[in-house]
């Protein structure tokens, strides 16, 4: 990690401790927007970090970005951060400058979306469904079909109708209806759909694992915590052997999921992430269910209450566990890629990709 990384990834974690509060996060899972925090993020450059300063954007690389979404992740924080910032980055490789706007995109096969053209501009009609943070959202990324052909749009919302729905989370994911909604001036590009659904997958999975990541950090600490306080049997419940013997198994998925999801980030930076993504998709999943599992035994009752942080997080990472593909999902595209490669023989590509040499004997493919 560099200098200019470590102050980078410092500041922001005192910012997300000091604002992303347990009040906080309630009151977005209650459908209030964190205006106070979003507008910290936007003065100071967090929305468009790795966005290229030529561009307008805060600059760095997404290494940067993706650490500052860890520190998202391991704080709960209660806004569509990821979502804004995969839009930046896909619009600004098309070279469009980044907006202070809230962002979201939708790339799901179900979603319908006509546009015709008019002499004002374009009508669009259809609709778009599981769209994280809709209702709060300014304009959204779509594939859309224009007189029979498939073309990336960026659509604004202020005319659409919102139908309101929510993951296990509490986080927005709505579904959106254009009903001969008229637009002006919008960003059309003609893309390949297969190619960029997978685009989108690849960056959304590798998100989602560095948000999961981080959580687990969370779960970790709050876990170690909570033993240190509590006693039984007249002893603080960290003293118990199995209570050691169940952060010991917890410590080590977490750890194990950060090293792995670190390790994506590094390849992706490289592009070289062929197979690291959904290795370490595969990894942080599995993990997920277990880490949750331990925390809550060791935590009882208390933990699923209101009034404890822990269902945030344990939430949270269940439901991004489903999202950008489960482990069925990433399962059957590390299977496609071992069995049909054309250069490397199973061995070469367990013995150069190291990391997922776990997850391709035993416990990724079943």
């Amino acid at each position: 990690m560099s200098d200019m990384q470590e102050i980078i990834l410092d500041s922001t974690n005192k910012m997300f401790k000091s604002l992303c509060t347990k009040e906080l996060i309630d009151r977005s899972e209650e459908g209030i927007f964190a205006e106070e925090l979003w507008s910290v993020l936007v003065e100071s450059g967090v929305t468009s970090v790795g966005v290229p300063e030529s561009l307008g954007g805060t600059g760095g690389d997404y290494n940067d970005a993706l650490h500052i979404l860890q520190l998202a992740g391991k704080f709960s924080v209660p806004l569509p951060l990821a979502e804004t910032l995969m839009v930046q980055w896909l619009l600004a490789d098309h070279g469009i400058s980044p907006s202070s706007e809230i962002l979201t995109l939708s790339v799901n096969p179900k979603n319908k979306i006509e546009l015709e053209e008019t002499p004002k501009g374009y009508s669009v009609q259809g609709k778009a469904v599981n769209v994280p943070w809709a209702r709060h959202a300014k304009r959204i990324v779509v594939i859309a079909n224009v007189e029979g052909k498939s073309k990336l749009a960026l659509l604004p919302l202020d005319k659409a109708n919102i139908e309101f729905n929510s993951n296990l989370a509490g986080e927005p994911s709505d579904t959106i209806h254009f009903q001969s909604v008229d637009v002006a001036d919008i960003f059309l590009e003609e893309v390949d759909v297969e190619q960029f659904r997978m685009k989108v997958t690849n960056l959304g999975g590798l998100i989602k694992i560095v948000m999961m990541s981080g959580a687990m950090e969370a779960l970790l600490e709050l876990s170690v915590l909570f033993s240190k306080e509590r006693e039984q049997f007249g002893r603080p419940l960290h003293r118990l052997q199995a209570i050691q013997q169940h952060i010991a198994v917890l410590s080590g998925e977490t750890v194990a999921s950060v090293t792995i999801a670190n390790k994506a980030i590094l390849a992706f930076g490289k592009g070289v992430d062929d197979h690291e993504i959904a290795a370490a998709k595969l990894k942080v999943n599995e993990a997920a269910g277990k880490v949750t599992e331990i925390a809550h035994q060791l935590h009882g009752a208390i933990g699923v209450t209101h009034e404890h942080r822990l269902n945030q997080v344990t939430r949270r990472l269940w439901a991004w566990r489903d999202e950008f593909g489960n482990e069925n999902y990433w399962a059957d595209q590390l299977a496609d890629k071992v069995m049909n490669s054309n250069t490397e023989s199973l061995w070469e590509m367990i013995t150069d990709h190291p990391v997922i040499a776990k997850v391709q004997l035993g416990e990724g493919i079943k």
